[in-house]
C-alpha cells in the first residue's frame, strides 16, 4: 500500500515537473533575465535533480567554503524569488521598451523626425562630394569654352561693330526684353483718366490721327486725345460734338456716336461717316453733320479738331419697371450706337433686361459691313439671350408693315418692353408709327437722333 502511494506520488511530482519545465521554455522564448530567476528559485527545491553530478573531489571541499557559498546562495534565492514574484504578475503592453528619457512618437512623428534629422547630412554629403565638384566644375568650363568660341570668332568681331552679335549686341537685346516687360505692365497697371474740357464752351481738342475705309460707303477717323491716359466721359449711346473751320473760315460742326470702342480703351475716339455726295449724306446723318463731312475729308493726319460731350437722348419713360425686354429697329449708320447698348446689357448681371431683339434694316448689302462681325460675336457668346434680324429691304420706299420678316422679327408689346429706334430721320418716323400700330406706348419707345 505504501509503495502505490510512493508510486503515485513519484508520477504527480514528475507531472508537475514537466509542466514546469514547459512554463520555464515558454518564459525563456519571452524574456531570458526572468526564466533565469525562475531557474534559480527551482534550484532550491527539488529540481536539483537534473543538475550534472558533482564529482567526489568537489565534495571533499572544506566545510568552511561550502557554508559561504551557502549563505551566498541563500541570498541570491531571495533575491531571484522577489523577481519570479514580479514576473509572474501580468505583464501589461502598454509599459513595454518605455523610458522616461525618451518619449514614445507616433509612427508618423517618428518617421519624420529620423527624415529630417538625416536629410541635412545626406545631401551636404552629396554636395561636398568629389563627384558633384567635378560635375560643377566641368559646366562651368563648357560654358566658358562655348562663349569664348563666339565672343573670338570673326563673326563675333564684325557683329560688334554692328551691335547685332556680341557682347555689346547680347546686353543690348537683354535691355530691350526687360525695357518692354516693363512698359507692357505699365500699361496694364496705368488707370483711365477722364478728358477735361476746359476750353470756351466746354470744348477740348484732338488731332486726326489715320483714315481708314469700310467697303466703299463708309470711313472711320481715328483721332488722338491729348493723353494716353485719356478717355471720353460719355454716357450710354452719347454723341461726341466735333468744330473746325472750313477751308473758308466757316465755323462747321456734327455730332456722331463713337464707333468700335473697346473696353477701357484710352487715348483715341474713332468715328464712322458716309462716304456719299452732299445729299446722300445729308439724308443720313442730317444736314449739319454733312456740312462737317465735307470738311472731315479734307483734313490730314495732325490737323486738330475740337471736341466736347453732346446730348444723352437714350430715355425711358414708360410706366413698366424694370424693363425686362429690348427691341432695337436700326437702319444705316443708326446700328452704331445700337452695338454699344447691346454689349452694355447682355452679359449676365449687368442689367434687369432678359431678352433682346435687334433688327437692322439696309436696302444695300454692302451696309451690313459696318458691325456684322460685332453683331456676330454678341450672338455667340449670348445666343439663348440676344436675337438678330438684318434684313435687306428699301423700307423707305416700301412700307414696313408689308415685309413678313419685319413682322417676325419684332415682337408684341409686353409689359417692362422698350424699343430703341435708330437710323436716318425718315427712318426713324416710319419705324415708330409702325411700332405703334404694333401696340407699343409712345412712352416705351425712344428714337435716337
Amino acid at each position: 500500500m505504501r509503495q502505490s502511494r510512493l508510486q503515485k506520488n513519484g508520477k504527480g511530482s514528475r507531472i508537475s515537473l514537466s509542466s514546469r519545465m514547459g512554463i520555464i521554455f515558454v518564459l525563456a522564448m519571452i524574456h531570458p533575465t526572468r526564466t533565469f530567476a525562475l531557474l534559480s528559485q527551482l534550484s532550491n527545491t527539488r529540481t536539483y535533480n537534473f543538475a550534472p553530478p558533482v564529482s567526489r573531489v568537489a565534495i571533499r571541499q572544506s566545510e568552511s567554503t561550502q557554508c559561504d557559498k551557502r549563505k551566498v546562495l541563500q541570498l541570491s534565492n531571495k533575491r531571484h524569488s522577489v523577481a519570479l514574484a514580479s514576473s509572474m504578475a501580468p505583464i501589461s503592453q502598454s509599459n513595454l521598451a518605455v523610458r522616461l528619457d525618451r518619449p514614445v512618437l507616433a509612427p508618423i512623428e517618428s518617421c519624420c523626425s529620423a527624415r529630417s534629422s538625416t536629410l541635412w547630412p545626406s545631401l551636404l554629403a552629396v554636395l561636398l562630394s568629389d563627384v558633384c565638384k567635378t560635375a560643377v566644375v566641368a559646366f562651368f568650363l563648357a560654358v566658358s569654352v562655348s562663349l569664348a568660341a563666339k565672343f573670338l570668332s570673326p563673326s563675333a568681331a564684325v557683329g560688334a561693330e554692328s551691335g547685332n552679335v556680341g557682347i555689346r549686341g547680347f546686353f543690348q537685346r537683354i535691355k530691350n526684353f526687360f525695357s518692354r516687360v516693363l512698359s507692357l505692365k505699365s500699361k496694364r497697371v496705368q488707370h483711365s483718366t477722364p478728358m477735361p474740357f476746359e476750353g470756351d464752351g466746354g470744348w477740348g481738342k484732338c488731332t486726326l490721327r489715320s483714315k481708314t475705309k469700310i467697303g466703299a460707303k463708309f470711313t472711320v477717323y481715328e483721332f488722338a486725345l491729348p493723353k494716353s491716359e485719356y478717355s471720353l466721359p460719355l454716357g450710354l449711346s452719347q454723341q461726341l460734338d466735333f468744330c473746325c473751320l472750313s477751308l473758308d473760315d466757316n465755323v462747321v460742326t456734327g455730332s456722331f456716336y463713337p464707333y468700335e470702342m473697346n473696353d477701357g480703351e484710352r487715348g483715341v475716339v474713332r468715328v464712322v461717316v458716309p462716304n456719299r455726295d452732299a445729299k446722300g449724306n445729308a439724308a443720313s446723318v442730317g444736314l449739319g453733320s454733312s456740312k462737317f463731312i465735307e470738311v472731315l475729308h479734307d483734313l490730314r493726319p495732325g490737323e486738330e479738331v475740337a471736341i466736347r460731350p453732346g446730348k444723352s437722348t437714350l430715355t425711358y419713360r414708360g410706366d413698366h419697371v424694370p424693363v425686362t425686354d429690348m427691341v432695337y429697329i436700326a437702319s444705316g449708320l443708326g446700328i452704331v450706337p445700337i452695338v454699344d447698348q447691346v454689349k452694355a446689357i447682355t452679359p449676365k448681371g449687368s442689367s434687369s433686361v432678359k431678352v433682346i431683339s435687334v433688327v437692322w434694316i439696309n436696302d444695300e448689302r454692302g451696309d451690313f459691313d459696318l458691325a456684322m462681325d460685332e453683331l456676330e460675336k454678341e450672338y455667340t457668346k449670348y445666343s439663348t439671350k440676344l436675337a438678330v434680324s438684318c434684313i435687306l429691304d428699301d423700307v423707305i420706299k416700301n412700307p414696313i408693315e408689308g415685309n413678313a420678316e419685319v413682322d417676325e422679327a419684332v415682337p408684341y408689346f409686353n409689359a417692362g418692353t422698350m424699343a430703341v429706334i435708330s437710323g436716318p430721320k425718315r427712318f426713324s418716323e416710319k419705324a415708330k408709327a409702325y411700332l405703334m400700330r404694333k401696340g407699343y406706348p409712345e412712352n416705351c419707345v425712344c428714337v435716337l437722333p
